[in-house]
């Protein structure tokens, strides 16, 4: 459990109000003005806690405090009676930390509060010029404003950077590597402008939005809520998760993103796990498709919740998912997605179950499922895995589990008897 940036940590300065309770030692470690966090060593089991959000575990906090019991011996911990109110949450691996004496919760609220509002209002002049730029490339036409100006959306894309807009900066700057040429690109340029302009509606009525509708427009800008917010403060759900699919994709050349979805045996919800990597560091070890979690997830603020975190109690199951719960046909997969969409009209990926579907090849390698009704969807998929999904049907009705984003359906998993098959 050695870490050579945990034992710059390993010094007195940073852990303080360390105490001894018997076999445990722990201390608090500041995080920021008003928060700590809150740090534990069973030394019987050589285990570690640490409420801090980040993973993975055992976090370089937590390495630290080992390094210095390690180092300066269990005597540097006085012994403590009665032991600290949040040892007991910590060891039963809740995860959220400890505010220091002295802050007032409703204080440290409307603190946080004040921040996220002088983060949107930063963003007003950037919502001008974005509003002038969009309705000045609709007067004249997509094509003729990429013809002339072959960096129009880095330029705009810049400029809404400069606002502290890094999402809708992001969706600029995605929409200058769509090759003109590319058959859709009118459709797909029209439908990412047409998002943004609604942010631009929206952020004019923001005084007027639902906080969660509000959480969502600040998502789409790219003012995001911190991890340590979330689990704090987001809705818990308890349940047995099913991982059903995980997919990893470049959104940049520099930035990629994992997502992994897991359904609620009990609670019906679908989560979302997102995971980033700069560079080249990858991502750390996540939830394997097929198994089984059962645990605690904080959902962030939305007004349709999907993406959420995962607290120090989830653990893994011996059984793996087998049997799916679904839509039984393709019309109430697509009501439930637009009421969805009605809901969070900035929904990047809607993920469900079709249950009993065929897989169907047709023209041109394009790959469908067909419902008990006759009805079919078409599937954003490749050629081999196409084939491997209709020979894993054998003909048969199976259950698919993927995402939508309004035009394609990507199968990610598919149940056949009894087994789930990664795409």
């Amino acid at each position: 459990m050695t870490n050579p940036h945990a034992d710059i940590l390993a010094y007195p300065d940073f852990f303080q109000q360390r105490f001894a309770a018997g076999d445990i030692v722990g201390a608090e470690m500041p995080a920021g003005e008003e928060k700590s966090y809150t740090i534990a060593l069973d030394t019987a089991q050589n285990k570690l806690y640490c409420s801090c959000p980040f993973y993975s575990k055992p976090c370089m906090h937590a390495l630290a405090l080992a390094a210095l019991y390690h180092r300066e011996g269990r005597s540097f911990f006085p012994d403590t009676a009665p032991e600290p109110g949040w040892l007991a949450a910590l060891l039963a691996g809740q995860s959220a930390g400890k505010i220091r004496p002295g802050s007032n919760p409703e204080q440290r609220a409307a603190s946080q509060e004040k921040t996220r509002f002088e983060r949107l209002e930063r963003a007003s002049n950037g919502f001008e010029d974005l509003e002038t730029w969009l309705s000045d490339t609709v007067r004249r036409g997509l094509a003729t404003v990429v013809s002339e100006e072959p960096a129009a959306f880095d330029h705009i894309a810049a400029r809404a950077a400069d606002a502290s807009m890094t999402g809708l900066s992001r969706s600029l700057r995605l929409l200058s590597k769509i090759p003109v040429a590319a058959p859709d690109w009118a459709t797909q340029v029209a439908e990412s402008l047409a998002q943004i302009y609604l942010a631009v509606r929206a952020f004019r009525k923001r005084a007027t939005l639902p906080e969660a509708l509000l959480y969502d427009l600040q998502n789409f800008i790219g003012i995001a809520i911190k991890k340590e917010d979330v689990l704090a403060s987001g809705e818990r759900v308890q349940d047995t998760w099913a991982v059903l699919g995980s997919l990893t994709e470049i959104l940049e050349d520099k930035l990629s993103v994992r997502r992994t979805w897991m359904l609620g045996a009990t609670s019906g919800r679908m989560a979302l796990l997102l995971d980033f990597a700069f560079g080249g560091t990858g991502f750390a070890p996540g939830f394997a498709p097929g198994s089984i979690q059962k645990g605690t997830l904080a959902f962030y603020p939305s007004a349709f919740p999907q993406r959420a975190l995962s607290l120090d109690d989830v653990h893994a199951m011996p059984q793996k998912a087998e049997n799916l719960s679904g839509f039984a046909d393709i019309d109430s997969f697509l009501n439930d997605y637009a009421a969805a969409l009605a809901a969070q009209p900035w929904l990047a990926h809607y993920a469900a179950v079709l249950l009993q579907v065929q897989p169907q090849a047709g023209k041109k390698e394009q790959f469908f499922l067909l419902d008990i009704s006759g009805k079919t969807l078409p599937l954003g998929i490749s050629e081999r895995s196409g084939w491997a999904l209709m020979a894993l049907s054998g003909g048969n009705p199976i259950s698919v589990f993927g995402e939508w984003d309004g035009r394609l359906f990507r199968p990610l998993s598919a149940v056949a008897e009894g087994r789930l098959v990664g795409y």
